[in-house]
């Protein structure tokens, strides 16, 4: 496994690179999804990147883990407030809600997702886009749901025969989602065995093998950034959680580097592995 060494006065360089600005569209089900791709959305995000996060619902069906920031009735309304807060440390410029329901993203036809999110990628028209991928990361259903709507809309966004009144086609280049390979659950004590808790059952975190990681980000220097979005997210501290009962100094450790494979992509040819984002996009990658 190799390790980046793309650092941020580089990425000032990339970035605005041929005078345009690198545009990244991420896309997720829940308010705190972000965070596990807050340390790459903060390194861009803080350096002229163009951000928009998109959340597919409020959170309003979540676990409450604080006795005095929220209420059944009042969770959505702290959630989103939660999110705002993480959105401002991590850099992103826009967050767009699609209000789909919490736990329910199954139940929103596709055919109506997709005629939700086309529009949101032909008019951003991303360089970059990120979501969860196909097995969830765990198998949260409504992470998976939100993945199966938004390979969908990648296509039929760049598709022209589908629904031009929607805008013009915009074929987004590489369409990223995160991975998690071995080494983070030799960090973390307890990660292999660790279960999120989700009616009634208990869902594992799936392993990326090395040949599925094709992007590795160095994110030394926004881990601060991504640790302070993660203190946005009150609601959501469980005490027993894996990352707040983790030492500081292996947290950080784990959060200096982020993993993703690059799930589909309208590009000439596959790419190798590699330390950016933008490598292999025309007019950012020999800067």
């Amino acid at each position: 496994m190799f390790f980046a060494t793309f650092h941020l006065s580089a990425a000032r360089c990339i970035i605005s690179h041929m005078n345009e600005t690198l545009r990244i569209l991420s896309i997720f089900a829940h308010p705190d999804d972000e965070i596990g791709v807050g340390g790459t959305l903060a390194k861009y995000g803080h350096n002229g990147a163009d951000i928009t996060l998109v959340c597919a619902t409020r959170g309003e069906a979540a676990t409450i883990f604080c006795d005095d920031c929220a209420t059944t009735e009042t969770l959505a309304s702290v959630r989103t407030d939660e999110l705002e807060c993480s959105r401002r440390a991590l850099g992103v410029r826009h967050l767009r809600w699609l209000d789909w329901p919490d736990g329910g993203v199954s139940t929103v036809p596709e055919p109506e997702a997709v005629a939700q999110l086309t529009p949101i990628i032909r008019q951003f028209r991303p360089h970059i886009l990120f979501s969860h991928p196909e097995h969830g990361t765990y198998p949260h259903p409504d992470h998976i749901g939100v993945h199966q709507r938004v390979i969908a809309a990648f296509h039929a966004a760049a598709d022209p025969a589908y629904r031009p009144d929607l805008g013009p086609i915009w074929a987004t280049p590489k369409f990223y989602v995160r991975a998690i390979p071995e080494e983070v659950f030799d960090l973390i004590p307890g990660f292999r065995d660790y279960r999120i808790k989700l009616n009634g059952q208990e869902l594992p975190f799936h392993i990326d093998s090395p040949e599925h990681i094709h992007c590795t980000i160095d994110c030394t220097d926004s881990v601060d950034a991504r640790i302070e979005a993660w203190r946005c997210h009150r609601s959501q501290h469980n005490p027993q959680g894996t990352f707040s009962v983790l030492p500081a100094d292996v947290q950080r450790r784990v959060f200096q580097v982020e993993h993703f494979r690059l799930f589909a992509h309208h590009l000439p040819a596959d790419l190798p592995p590699h330390e950016s984002l933008e490598w292999g996009l025309p007019g950012f990658d020999h800067a």
